[in-house]
């Protein structure tokens, strides 16, 4: 069984908040703001289900290394994620689009990722609000599974629809399979073989959706209340 690239390891692991960071920001003048702070700029991403939704283009504006959007919609909410692509995934645990230290992160993907077979892209969660990828763990409960069974993806090829088909759990301390983000590269049952060995991590899945080749979707954050556990959702993306 495969194990852990190296990249993953890093952007799996917890990156604490230094004293030297504090530091600098206070002999440079610049605002210091908590790690424990009760604000962050990932509020922007969930809003009331009428506004009018940030595109690529509008992320773009703000940090032209967005290169991705993920848009998720329930009854009540809307949630527009910008997706930094950045190989410095210690900044992007610590960091917002808008280069200020945060609490909450970028939600990002390393450019070493294998895409377009498998779209890798992580955020932090918060034990209190709704920012980033927290409301990933509403897919543990099986009613929300299925009552909420799609989101989309824009790039600059356009927007495409990505169907869920598992939600999963992972915990870092056990022999810990890399299925789930490294197909083997080649191999023409390479997803279809990570996407198998999945299976003994599941809370939910999806049944009869096949693979067709245009890709995965994962999706990665951290439960807030066990240390070394990661939730995993994966989707297909579907076209035409």
């Amino acid at each position: 069984m495969r194990r852990l690239r190296p990249w993953v390891k890093a952007v799996l692991g917890t990156v604490p908040l230094t004293g030297t960071i504090l530091l600098n920001r206070v002999a440079s003048g610049q605002p210091v703001r908590s790690p424990f702070s009760d604000h962050s700029r990932a509020e922007e991403y969930v809003t009331a289900i009428e506004t009018e939704p940030k595109t690529l283009a509008d992320w773009k504006a703000v940090n032209p290394n967005v290169a991705y959007v993920l848009t998720f919609s329930d009854e009540t909410k809307r949630r527009v994620i910008p997706v930094l692509k950045t190989p410095n995934a210690s900044y992007a645990l610590k960091h917002n689009l808008y280069g200020d230290y945060d609490s909450m992160g970028s939600v990002f993907t390393d450019p070493s990722a294998i895409e377009p077979e498998n779209l890798v892209i992580y955020g932090h969660s918060s034990k209190t609000k709704d920012w980033c990828f927290t409301f990933l763990k509403n897919y543990a409960d099986t009613a929300y599974y299925q009552s909420h069974p799609s989101f989309q993806l824009e790039s600059v090829s356009g927007t495409v629809p990505c169907r869920i088909i598992s939600f999963g759990a992972y915990d870092l301390e056990e022999e810990m399979p890399c299925d789930w983000a490294d197909p083997d590269p080649g191999s023409e049952t390479g997803v279809a073989d990570m996407l198998k060995e999945t299976l003994p991590y599941l809370i939910q899945k999806t049944d009869g959706i096949v693979y067709d080749g245009h890709g995965i979707v994962t999706l990665v954050t951290c439960d807030m209340d066990k240390k070394d556990t990661r939730f995993v959702m994966q989707a297909v993306r579907a076209y035409g």
